[in-house]
This record gives C-alpha cells, structure tokens and sequence, in this order.
C-alpha cells in the first residue's frame, strides 16, 4: 500500500516533556491556501487532499492547519468557557483544537501544568456517561452508570462543535487515554471503584485491552459507537483512536479494534470522517500501516529526522517541524 501525507501542526500532550509549570502555548498562526467560506448544509468532512495529500481539503479549499489547541478538557470541564476559547483561536486566525473524550481525566496538579481544563474541581467533571444515585465518586458527587448516557455532555458537546464550526474551526476528537499514573486511573468512570455497573476490575494497564475484560471492552465500544454518530453531520471533525498509546503500551490490537468500530459505525452513515493514530513522540518507522487509520500523529517532532526516521517504502511521512504534530496520512480502507 502506498502512504499519503498530510499534516496539521499543534502543540504535543505530556509525559515526556513537560517539566515547567504552566503549559507552553503553542504557534500563535494560521497557514491556510486561501480564505475559507461558510461550510455548505451538505459539507462533506475534512478530508485529504486528492491532489496533494500533504494538505487537506476543506470546504472545497486546500489548507493546513495550524493551532494553539492544549484545553483538551474544554468539554468535560464544565468550568471552561469553550465559546470564548474557540473566540480566541478564530481572532488569532487559527484553526484547530484537539479534544479529549471524557473517557479519561487528571486530579489536580498533574504533570504541573497550570490551571489544568483536563483536572476539572470536585462536582466539576462532565462525562458521556450519566451519573448515578450512588455517592461516592472519587472526585466529588456520584458515581457513574456506564450504562447510560448523559444528555447534558451530549448537549455541550454538539453546542461546542456546532460553535467551532461556525467559527471555521476543526476539532480533533480524542476518543480515548492511557492511564499514566494510578492518579489518572482513580478517577476513571471506566473504573469499576467509580461506577455502578462493576465494569472495569482490572489494572490501569489493562483499562485499554481485547481480553482483559469483556464488559469494559464492551462500554468502550458503545462510547466509540455513540460519539461517532452523534458528530456524524459535522464536517469539522476528525477523529483520533488514543493519545499517546506507546507510553504505557496500548495493545495495537485494540487500538486497531477501534478503529474498525469506527469505519463499520459509519458504514450506514452520510458521512466518513477521518480516524488518526498516535504514533510516537519525535520519530518511529510504520512498517505496517493500517489500512483503515488515515493517518499518524507525531508529538515533539523534529526535523529533518523525523522524516528520515519515518520513511519507509511503503510508508511517506510529511515533513515535520519541531515541536509540532504531523499526520502522515495512509489511504482508507474498507475492509
């Protein structure tokens, strides 16, 4: 299978390399081929270009994306003024941010990033999953159900794309996290401690597994299900699997797994969006590219090695630039 490239550029997320305080902000400009005007009701998604997939194609207009894009917790905080966050972007001419899920949340002071939207304060946390009659949630409130869902997050989340949309803004929809610490795995709702349903008795290294246990698989999948539909109509979406899988070693079977539901969920939908894999920090070679991913991320990215790293017969990246994330973009498969 021959690889095609595409890229946007944006700030990388821990573990490796935050050792200050305050979360660094990221390029505070815009690269774009040419204005873009109000997305059409029929919109298809932000997609490669056909041309010349070093670039996407949105609204019918060539562009790179370029953001400072680190309030990954600007849905599930509910603290977070996301409207005036998206206000600031589009001012400054950018055009991206990157968004976590609420499958995966921080405590207070994690990597000692400043004013954290990841670590909302006690009774603060909004998640896909309803809360249920049952105190006791580590970080204030109830515990979650993981069989059923909340109708408030659902409202702010298509309140919040339906924003960035209008603002000519793409979200980068990050499904899913990998524990890094125990601090990150006590306050999971996938956490059978957390939830009523006595989902999740495994260790935080097993969260993320095929085989480990049945019925958390199961609640991932129905979450990977439900978000995908519900964003179907947006064009301003794309999806990515997991952040930063090789830091503690997500199992490319799962992470594969996901993906799949993903393209078979979509198969009876009006649109397809682009699914991304988070590759690695700086540089690695993809040997065997999925053919279902449409692309791969890089964090902290140099160059030129990262281009040089990455390249493979089979596989060509973009070029990258320090600091930035590039999407090397493979074709989309269907099988």
């Amino acid at each position: 299978m021959k690889a095609r490239a595409g890229f946007t550029q944006s700030t990388p997320r821990p573990l490796t390399r935050y050792k200050g305080a305050v979360r660094a902000a990221a390029v505070s400009a815009c690269l774009a081929v040419c204005l873009l005007a109000a997305a059409p009701a029929a919109a298809q998604p932000i997609a490669l270009h056909p041309e010349n997939p070093h670039y996407f194609l949105w609204r019918g207009k060539p562009a790179v994306l370029i953001t400072s894009g680190e309030h990954y917790g600007a849905l599930l905080n509910l603290d977070f003024d996301y409207r005036r966050y998206l206000d600031t972007l589009a001012k400054d001419g950018l055009m991206l941010t990157r968004l976590f899920s609420g499958s995966y949340v921080e405590p207070e002071g994690a990597f000692k990033i400043a004013r954290n939207t990841l670590a909302p304060l006690p009774g603060r946390f909004l998640s896909p999953w309803a809360r249920s009659r049952e105190p006791g949630y580590a970080n204030g409130g109830n515990k979650f159900d993981l069989e059923r869902w909340d109708a408030a997050y659902f409202a702010r989340l298509k309140d919040l794309l339906d924003y960035a949309n209008r603002r000519h803004i793409v979200v980068e929809l990050t499904l899913f996290c990998p524990m890094y610490e125990e601090a990150q795995w006590s306050l999971s709702p996938m956490n059978a401690v957390n939830n009523v349903n006595g989902i999740g008795k495994v260790g935080r290294l097993e969260a993320l597994a095929l085989d480990k246990d049945q019925r958390l698989l199961a609640a991932q999948e129905a979450l990977t299900r439900k978000l995908v539909t519900t964003v179907n109509a947006m064009d301003n979406v794309m999806f990515e699997i997991v952040n930063e899988p090789y830091i503690r070693d997500v199992p490319m079977a799962w992470q594969r797994h996901i993906v799949d539901v993903i393209v078979e969920t979509e198969r009876g939908l009006s649109k397809q969006h682009l699914v991304t894999q988070n590759v690695a920090n700086q540089t690695a070679a993809i040997t065997d590219p999925y053919p279902r991913d449409s692309g791969f991320n890089f964090h902290s990215a140099p160059t030129p090695a990262a281009f040089a790293t990455t390249y493979h017969p089979n596989n060509r990246t973009a070029y990258c630039t320090p600091a930035f994330r590039a999407t090397a973009a493979a074709t989309r498969g269907t099988s």
